[in-house]
Parts: structure tokens; sequence; C-alpha cells
């Protein structure tokens, strides 16, 4: 039923009172001239618009304006709905129960929407605006809207535009249904000419084919379903069907190509193609073991088939990624080095991990067995990822993920339209208090709500660089050029969004290209939870700044560092800043020995100001000025003393080591691992070359050294194939005294 229309002086002195007087005068002028807007005069608009571009896609605009207010989609079935026509539609209302048949009559214009004006069967017009659809390079407009064109749009919502203009407007991409060419739905007075429906399959196959040939996907897919429609034998079927099932396997709809090759696999009509398209949506979809078995009977049948045999050995690397965790990291820099967007070609693996739930804070991601620090847990391909590079000026809207692309709901949302069987994986996703339908399809169609997934990749979505290996993790081995580079890109990863925060946490995310690579940063026991942090603590660590940066989420952290900081007096607090900021003082004029004599008497007494051991809470003030410390012994060829203060940074992130703390030249053992924070690698490499350094040697302590920084590198890059050239290279030059780390400054 439709909701009661609300009387138009209300809504202008609503709008008065909201103090938007400008709106409020739009809307007092398009009521007094709404019922006189000719058809023309819309269609004039539209097309001065029109012919005043140079092309129909707008650059240099807001491509992702802010969403309404949520809406839920349509959920009804067509034949529950009621024609409503153009001259009826209210403004400001959700025609809940009612729907519009409408056809194109203009060209689109894509800016932030595709525009376009429709018209109905009373031959009156609307601009309409068509949210959430795909870039121009991933789907031309062409393919989705055209003249002549005609569409259902379900419970239309009929608004004033930011403009002053009203139309209809399309948040949900469920809620059109285009209708193909031969539709009982569609009036007479728009049917195609009678020579079109003369078409035999074969001419429509065959029309179908060329769109192929050309890279017309859309078009070709409406060919094929039209050849079906009036295909006589079963034989013919088929093979529109396989066709049909390519252009599916292009456009990334691998559940309907699938669908059309699934009786290839069962033996129905045993051919290459349709064994190889079969496999190659089962790839796609991430089943690979099944993909393996089909593509072992296609080579079975065919042995020569040079492209399944190449399929199979491709399918067999992501079997050994899937079940073993067996991956080719540096083949996979190298991928997202080349690659724009960097999607990569792998399999998730997490066979490590669980979702359970949590006692306190919903479902977590848990060890399925025991696992040491640096250990691979999950390594996840983003089920959805939005890339943007460091010349792109689009960022997402304030309503969602700071800093991220705002098409990553639009990615999602098309992905599940096309591949249904996802939905459920995504939408059970935590969503906050957002309450969706429990309706998941309609009319045979999934019902894709966009506004659970912009709450969805609010509260789940990471954003990352194009590589964790190019960031500044303490400036060893990283060109200048690729220093701090912000993480612009964003994606949505199912399996690592169970993980919940704790600031003091014990894994790691690190990124390749859509690549999410989770390792445990201490020994984490088996049924133990998962944990990261959301946001990395800082030095200046509090309470109540901690949960204000996590209010977003809806909960409060009560890790170690956040209940140290709640129970720690004020007048400790006082007492810490006032030697803090004595050390900035100090550090800026440092002379001699006697001033890093003063230094460290400073950071004695900060120290002193901790109740707990920094092995229960590290020590966050405290860790950064001992590396800049170490930094500048290690500058002075201080071996001794750069061992020493190397070893309180450790100290203070948290780690107990079993050594012998009166000697230097002690061996050493991590015993507990503690805070993992990317300059933690240059510390163990400034242990590594001030043990190369003394006099004896001892080549022992620096193998352990090396084994430790190896460690961390690992967890904090994702992998340690690269280690040798991005660190162990450098150490080595300033051991043998053709360099350094690169760190000869004090700086906190």
């Amino acid at each position: 039923m439709s909701k009661e229309r609300p009387n138009s002086e209300h809504l202008v002195k609503m709008l008065e009172e909201q103090d938007a007087p400008g709106q409020a005068e739009n809307l007092r002028q398009l009521e007094r001239t709404k019922a006189k807007k000719a058809r023309d005069d819309i269609v004039k608009i539209q097309m001065t618009w029109y012919e005043s571009l140079t092309t129909p896609i707008i650059r240099g605009t807001n491509p992702n304006p802010t969403l309404p207010p949520p809406y839920l989609p349509s959920v009804a079935p067509i034949e529950e709905l009621k024609k409503i026509c153009i001259e009826d539609l209210q403004l400001g209302i959700h025609h809940r129960g009612s729907y519009s048949l409408l056809r194109a009559i203009t060209p689109y214009i894509r800016t932030a929407s595709l525009t376009t004006v429709l018209e109905d069967e009373k031959d009156n017009a609307v601009t309409s605006h068509f949210y959430q659809q795909r870039d121009e390079e991933v789907q031309p407009a062409a393919d989705i809207i055209s003249e002549g064109m005609v569409c259902i749009i379900k419970e239309p919502w009929y608004k004033l535009m930011t403009d002053g203009s009203y139309g209809l407007r399309v948040d949900h991409i469920s809620d059109v249904m285009w209708l193909p060419e031969v539709d009982a739905r569609m009036p007479l007075k728009w049917q195609p000419q009678p020579d079109d429906f003369a078409k035999t399959a074969v001419q429509l196959k065959e029309n179908g084919n060329d769109a192929l040939k050309l890279g017309k996907l859309h078009k070709a897919i409406k060919c094929y379903d039209a050849a079906l429609q009036v295909a006589k034998v079963p034989e013919e079927a088929q093979v529109i069907k396989l066709n049909r099932s390519l252009a599916n396997l292009r456009i990334g709809c691998f559940e309907k190509a699938l669908e059309d090759a699934g009786e290839f696999i069962a033996g129905v009509m045993n051919t290459e193609k349709g064994l190889y398209r079969a496999a190659r949506s089962l790839y796609e979809l991430g089943r690979f073991q099944e993909g393996h078995r089909v593509f072992e009977t296609l080579l079975a049948a065919f042995p020569g088939s040079e492209a399944a045999t190449k399929e199979l050995r491709r399918t067999e690397d992501r079997l050994r990624e899937q079940d073993h965790g067996l991956f080719n990291f540096m083949a996979m820099h190298e991928a997202a080095a080349e690659k724009a967007p960097p999607c990569l070609d792998i399999a998730t693996y997490k066979g490590l991990v669980t979702i359970k739930m949590t006692e306190g804070h919903g479902r977590g991601l848990f060890s399925t067995r025991d696992v040491a620090a640096g250990d691979l847990l999950l390594c996840e391909k983003a089920f959805s990822y939005s890339f943007l590079d460091n010349s792109s000026t689009s960022l997402r809207s304030a309503s969602a993920v700071k800093g991220t692309p705002a098409d990553l709901v639009t990615t999602t949302a098309h992905k599940l339209l096309r591949n249904p069987s996802a939905i459920s994986t995504v939408t059970s996703l935590h969503h906050g208090t957002y309450e969706p339908v429990k309706e998941t399809t309609v009319d045979g169609m999934p019902i894709v709500d966009t506004f659970l997934l912009d709450r969805i990749i609010l509260l789940n979505a990471f954003q990352s660089p194009r590589a964790s290996i190019l960031k500044n993790y303490g400036g060893v081995g990283v060109p200048e050029t690729e220093r701090g580079k912000p993480d612009r890109s964003c994606g949505l990863y199912v399996n690592a969004s169970y993980v919940n925060h704790s600031c003091y946490s014990n894994a790691r995310r690190s990124f390749i290209g859509d690549v999410l690579v989770l390792r445990a940063t201490r020994n984490i026991a088996a049924g133990q939870e998962i944990l990261f942090w959301y946001a990395p603590p800082k030095a200046d660590h509090s309470y109540e700044m901690t949960q204000e940066k996590l209010r977003g989420w809806g909960f409060y952290c009560t890790c170690e560092l956040c209940t140290y900081d709640q129970e720690t007096s004020n007048k400790k607090k006082k007492k810490r800043a006032a030697l803090l900021k004595e050390l900035d003082i100090a550090t800026k004029d440092v002379v001699g020995e006697s001033g890093l004599a003063d230094i460290e008497k400073l950071l004695a007494a900060i120290e002193h100001t901790y109740t707990v051991p920094a092995a229960v809470v590290p020590r966050l003030t405290l860790w950064d000025p001992y590396l800049a410390l170490t930094r500048v012994y290690a500058s002075i060829q201080e071996p001794e003393k750069t061992i020493t203060t190397a070893w309180k940074v450790v100290a203070a992130l948290g780690f107990i080591v079993k050594r012998d703390i009166s000697s230097v030249v002690s061996p050493f053992q991590v015993e507990q691992w503690g805070l993992m924070v990317d300059p933690l690698i240059e510390t163990w490499i400034h242990l590594w070359t001030a043990y190369e350094c003394l006099v004896p040697r001892r080549p022992e302590l620096c193998k352990k050294a090396e084994e430790y920084a190896r460690t961390t590198y690992r967890i904090c890059i994702g992998e340690d194939e690269t280690f040798e050239e991005k660190v162990g290279t450098v150490a080595r030059k300033a051991i043998h005294g053709g360099g350094d780390l690169g760190m000869a400054s004090i700086t906190l």
C-alpha cells in the first residue's frame, strides 16, 4: 500500500525549520508547476545538457555522493504490485505496493548516476537517476540503458533532487527489472516490429556471436536469450547455451555460466568446449577441487587440449595454496606491481583458523592448533576490491570508511547480483543496528540492499596499500619515493572481518595487492582467539582517545594497554608527561656524550612512572626514544651501547628475552613476543650489525639476531622471500663499512 501523501506545506515548513529556505522555495515552485510540467520540457532539459557535452560521461564530478537516508529494497513479487503512472507519483514518497513500467526516450548521461528521461504508456515523462552503476570501463552505460529499452521500477521513489529538480531515484540495483524485447508485459506500441519477431534461433545466435566477437558481451547475452526462446530442438539450444556460457564467464556471471555448462559435466553433451567452460566457471567461483576433477575428465576425453593442460596446472597451484598455505610470494609481488588494479590469481588459505562465538563480543576468529610467532594464519583474497592509484582524487563519502574508494559498495553489490550464492556469506557480516529485509530473492532475482552493504563495508572493509612492502617499515631498504604513500585502496575480506580488536594484538595483517596476509605476532594456543588492532596504538595512547576511535564499531576495548591507562592515576600521567617534555627538549640539542647520558637518565626516570612490568603492559612512550638512541650509538660506532639500548627497545615492547643482562655478548632467546611494530625490524638489524662489530666477532649472536629480524619482517610485510633484497643486503653493506642503516639521528 502507498504511504499517505504528506501535505506540501508541511514539507515546506520542515525545510524552513532545517534552515533550508532555498529547498523550501524550490518545493513551493515545484508543487505549483508539477502538474503542468510537460514531457517536451523534461526532454528538452535533458537533451540541452546532453548536447552541451563532448561525451555523455562527465569527468571531474564527484562520482560518489553521500547516500540518502536508508530505505529498504523492494521484496514484493511483481504480481503483487499495482502499476502506477507518472501523473500519480507523489513527491517525497516511496510508492510501496506499486511499480512503474517505463521506456527510455533520451540518451543517458553518466555522472554520479546514470541519468535519462523515461516515459510511461500515457506519454508522460520523468527524469530518472540510477545509482550504484559500475564504472564505464567495467560495463559501458549503453549496455545498461539506451533509448528504447523498457524497465520496471519496483516501488519507485519520487523525490526532490539537490539541484531543485524532481524525479525518480533508484539506489537498489535489484529494484529495476530490464525487460527483454519479447515480453508479455511490454505495451503493444513499444514492442519491436514484426520482422524482429520473425528471426530464427540461428539468426539470433549469429547476432549474438557477432556481438561476442566485438566484445559486446551484454548484447550477446540478450541475443542468446532471445534465441533460446525460439530454439526448436535440444541440440540447437545446447549450442546456444554453450555460447551464452562463454559470454557470462567473461562478464563475471560465473554461476550462470556454470548453469549453462553444467549439462556438459553430466555428460549430456560431452564436448571439449562445454567441459572447459564448466571447469573455468568452477575455478572462478573458487571451487578448485571440483574444477580440477572436470579438467581431468576433459583431458581424459581430449588429451591433446593444451588450454586444459595449462588450466589444470593453474588449478593445482590454487589447491596447494588453499590446502597447504604454500604461496609464491615473490610472484605475488611481481603481479601486484604490474597489475592495475592489483587483483591476484590466488586461492584463500584458512587452514589454521575457524569462526566461533566469543564471550561477550559476537563472533571471532580462533586458532585451530598451536602456532608460533610468524606462522601464517590466513591468506585471503578479497571478496571485492576497489583500487585507487595515487593520482586519483575520488574518495569514499563521509558515510562510509574514511579515505577509501566509494565504489566498493557498487562493486560488491554487482558481484552479489551476478553470483547470488555468496549473498548470505556477505550479508551475515556484522552490520550494527541496521535491520535488513529477511527475503533474499524475488521474481527469481537476488535482492541486493545497497544500504546494508554500505553498513557492512563501513564496519568490515580494510584500507590497504598496493603492498605492505612499499610502506615505510622503519626506513630499511625502501626507496624514498615509496615511503609514506597513503592507504587508498580497500577490500572486503570475509574471514578477516571476524577478527576482533585488541590494541595489544596477537596477529598482524599485511597486504599484497588484493590479498590480506595474517600472521601470528606471538605464540597462540589452539582454541585461542586471534586479535589485531583496528588502529595501531600510539605513544600518547590513552583510554579515552582509544575508545573514541573505536566508537563507530560499537564496543569498548578492554585490552591490557587500555585497562592499565584507565587505572593509572592522573598524578602518574602528569609526571610522565612532564618528563617526556623534558626529553623532547633535551633531544633537540644533544652535545657530546654528556648529552646522551642526560637522555638516558630521563628515559630511566620515565621507566619509573610505570608500575606494571613491560612484559605485561608494553611501554609505548619508551620504545621509540630508545630506538632513536640506538640509531645514534650505531652511527658513532658504539656497538656495546647500541646493543644495550636495542634490548631496551625490545623490552619496552613487552618482549621477554632470556639472556644475561650483565654481558652484551650473552646468548639470547625470545621467550615471549611482544607488541609488533614495523621499526622492530630495524631494531633487530641494529643488534645483528652491532654483534658483527664486536671484537672478537660473535657469529652465533649475529645469526640469532638475523633470524629474529627475518621473523619480524615476515610478520610485518607478510612474507620473508624479499627479506634479503630489502633488508639483508643493507645490513651486510653496513657491516662491511659500505654504508649505514639510514637512521643516524634522533627522531622522536
